[in-house]
């Protein structure tokens, strides 16, 4: 059919990229040349098209309208106007690739200030259902450097778009969908509807941003050109920007170190780059990089004795600048310390949500590595309180919200730590009737767990929760014919679980609101990982390979590019603060507790295949997680909010409880509340459920330490990487006479994982020296037990 010539479509493009544009200015398509053949970028219709020029002034939200103004085979012009400002939007090619250059000026007589003043791109981030979410570009990067700006989009399946602008870019900010009304009252959604790059922007807004980029002077012109360039790999990335933004991009593989630690920091960078550094203990140094090829530079950077974070900025000859957070934390165990700590102060209770008493982990597993007798007489007092309120003693049925299953293999979970932690062995009677309940109420014919007929085997991983379970029955199975049946059951129940996630093939829901789901995709990773790691080698290959696949489709909702170590590993997550601490809209919350999700899932990835680029993930993202406790007051926050602006609303006024002698439910929204209003920018959100007694689930923050005690604690590492390198995580490694001697840097370690092929080791445990000779990957206990497989006990 051939459109009305008014709604015609303009065709454009270069040798690089194919485009087809609306009169308007929006892209109804575009197409870019990769490597591997023509990318196709879907754009969105309606209020969230784009690229489109969209403001706040004066309290109102603007669209700017354009039209054509000129036009040539290889690209188009638009202009329109809004008052006293003139616009045009330019698309065309740069070197080749796909470019658009946006120009405001002020023809008045007076400043305009605006809120927010820029380009809404149009690119398609909803990821509504499967499989067509495979196909959606998720926004998973988004900086603003001082003088320029970059980030990258990326698909489950893979493909990525380099976004990349050498002018500097105020801010930028997601469009967030709304998840449901409640009378007039919105909660916020699941998806993301598109995103926009704020050219001028109010402040405050955080120190690395550009910040006079706040308003336009009479008689001003500014002009910014956004590049969209294809690419294979995320390696690919910051070598091919370098150029695109003339500026320094900053490459770290650890972004967190304990003190005496070293990392080299890679610089991409067509000029020759200088280096300040700004210390945890406040001291300044101006260093230089060295030349390390062309177009590269190496910085290595050396943690001190101070605690804190490492600031490098880097900058090159025409003045560029870009900026590195490394951080420097202590031991492991003192995190886990200030963790329990706070649990006590924002202490668990009993809720419709299991969110809000996961600090019972924190409790029960510290007690093996801290034993104090009266915190545990204070955990096992909450327990006893809050247990009879959410679950029948005699039944073991939930007395409420019965569908949210994850509260029961959650329990499940908490009653294994603390049996590892009492001894008792009725804590995992429990957990296993709670299992037998689990089992029998909510597994479906076809494995699955489900909550009525919603797929529930991924919302808070409960087959991961049984395994856990199975794990600890294992011992006691050994002598004991009733826990053997147990065993038996329970572990038939899991496999069924794990075969309906593989035969599902990513084809699974979640939790609220359907989409590619942050901890839909880690949890079904996670629990097909700990699976295969419990299967005989010769059977772990459906179960691994599903695995696998999940979590590198989940690398695009993962932050495992940028240059700093609060961030770094933390997955994409955007709508928890209206349930934990009660602040809304929508706002990233990166590292949140489900980050640790992912967490788990690369530890299991790397231990099933070896490849150290796992293990590299894990640590950073745990490294990251755990400073959820600040390293300066040893206080617990909440999580971390990379959105350069959002303009929030929190309850501040005490939600108190009338009546103890019931469990808490439901959600409480902001706006039915006294609240108060206050901007929140790339930084860290406090706990609240030590002064708000209602139901809030900010205890969710204790899923980082209960990682932190199954990954890191009492552990150590040593792998070779795919360039011969060798790589230590929690110990040194020195070889000497042709025997590799590793050093445990953290206390308590009592298992070293060595990943070396041939080679002679000698670990030194603080209890004495173990040699081997190995052949094979494996585990080394200090009791000098060899382990080939850690969830097996080979």
């Amino acid at each position: 059919m051939t459109l009305p010539v008014q709604d015609a479509l303009i065709k454009v493009g270069g040798s690089r990229w194919e485009a087809a544009l609306h009169r308007n200015g929006q892209v109804e398509h575009l197409r870019l040349l990769s490597d591997d053949g023509w990318v196709d970028v879907d754009f969105r219709k309606g209020a969230y098209a784009g690229f489109a020029w969209h403001g706040e002034w004066n309290g109102e939200k603007h669209v700017i309208g354009v039209t054509l103004d000129e036009r040539d085979t290889d690209g188009a012009i638009f202009t329109g106007s809004s008052g006293a400002l003139n616009f045009s939007l330019r698309y065309h090619s740069v070197d080749g690739q796909f470019a658009v250059t946006a120009a405001v000026a002020n023809t008045g007589k007076i400043p305009v200030q605006p809120l927010s003043l820029g380009l809404m791109t149009g690119i398609d981030t909803y990821m509504e259902k499967f499989p067509d979410w495979n196909d959606k570009f998720f926004p998973t990067l988004l900086r603003c450097e001082r003088t320029h700006f970059w980030g990258y989009c990326m698909r489950p399946e893979g493909a990525l778009i380099g976004i990349a602008s050498p002018q500097p870019i105020a801010s930028w900010s997601l469009q967030y969908n709304v998840g449901y009304m409640e009378g007039e009252l919105e909660w916020g959604g699941h998806r993301v509807e598109t995103f926009t790059l704020d050219f001028l922007h109010a402040g405050p807004l955080p120190e690395r941003h550009p910040q006079r980029l706040s308003e336009l002077l009479p008689g001003e012109t500014k002009e910014w050109t956004i590049l969209l360039l294809p690419f294979k790999r995320p390696d690919q990335l910051l070598t091919s920007l370098a150029p695109v933004c003339a500026a320094p991009m900053l490459e770290l593989e650890r972004t967190t170190l304990a003190k005496g630690e070293c990392t080299c920091m890679t610089i991409h960078s067509c000029e020759s780059v200088a280096a300040r550094v700004l210390l945890p203990d406040g001291r300044r140094m101006t260093v230089q990089p060295e030349a390390a090829g062309e177009g590269k530079y190496e910085l290595l950077i050396q943690a001190g004795e101070s605690q804190g974070h490492i600031r490098i900025e880097v900058e090159n000859g025409s003045g560029k600048q870009s900026e590195a957070i490394v951080s420097v934390r202590p031991h492991w165990l003192w995190f886990l310390d200030k963790a329990r700590t706070a649990a006590l102060i924002c202490p668990p209770r009993a809720t419709s949500h299991c969110e809000s008493w996961y600090g019972l982990y924190t409790l029960y597993s510290s007690q093996q590595y801290f034993p104090d007798r009266e915190m545990l007489e204070q955990t096992e007092q909450i327990m006893s309180s809050i247990y009879p309120l959410m679950f029948d003693m005699e039944t073991h049925e939930p007395l409420l919200v019965k569908h949210r299953i994850q509260n029961v293999s959650s329990m499940v979970g908490v009653l294994v730590d603390r049996y590892e932690a009492t001894g008792d062995e009725a804590a995992l009677q429990r957990a296993s009737d709670l299992a037998d309940w689990l089992i029998s109420h909510a597994q479906y014919p076809d494995g699955s767990y489900r909550a009525g007929k919603t797929h529930y085997t991924s919302v808070i991983y409960p087959a991961k929760s049984l395994m856990e379970l199975i794990l600890a029955e294992k011992a006691l199975a050994e002598c004991n014919a009733v826990w053997r049946e147990r065993l038996i059951r329970h572990t038939a129940s899991v496999r069924r679980a794990m075969d309906e996630l593989v035969a599902a093939d990513g084809d699974i829901d979640t939790e609220g609101e359907l989409t590619y789901e942050d901890g839909m995709i880690s949890c079904s990773s996670l629990q097909l990982g700990l699976f295969a790691l419990m299967q005989p080698e010769d059977e772990r290959g459906p179960y691994r390979e599903a695995a696998l696949k999940l979590l590198n489709g989940h690398e695009c909702l993962a932050n495992l590019l940028i240059p700093d170590g609060r961030q770094r590993g933390a997955t994409r997550r955007f709508w928890e603060s209206q349930y934990d601490v009660a602040i809304q809209p929508n706002m990233l919350n990166s590292p949140h507790a489900w980050t640790s999700w992912r967490t788990y899932g690369t530890w299991y990835a790397y231990l099933l295949t070896g490849q150290v680029y796992y293990l590299e993930q894990t640590m950073n993202a745990l490294a990251s997680c755990v400073q959820m406790v600040d390293m300066s007051s040893g206080a617990l926050r909440w999580a971390f909010v990379p959105d350069p602006y959002v303009r929030a609303r929190q309850i501040n006024e005490q939600m108190v409880v009338s009546d103890w002698s019931r469990a808490q439910e439901g959600h409480h929204h902001t706006l039915k509340y006294p609240s108060q209003e206050f901007v929140i920018g790339e930084q860290y959100i406090g706990m609240i459920s030590d002064w708000h007694e209602a139901n809030l689930q900010d205890n969710d923050v204790h899923e980082h330490f209960k990682c932190l005690a199954e990954v890191s604690l009492g552990k150590a590492y040593v792998a070779q990487d795919e360039t011969g390198r060798l790589r230590t995580w929690n110990c040194s490694a020195e070889e000497k006479n042709g025997i590799l001697h590793v050093s445990p840097t953290e206390p308590k370690v009592e298992l070293v994982h060595l990943n070396l092929g041939v080679k002679k080791v000698c670990v030194h445990f603080e209890s004495g020296e173990i040699s081997a000779d190995l052949r094979e990957t494996v585990w080394v206990r200090k009791d000098g037990r060899i382990i080939r497989d850690l969830f097996i006990g080979q």
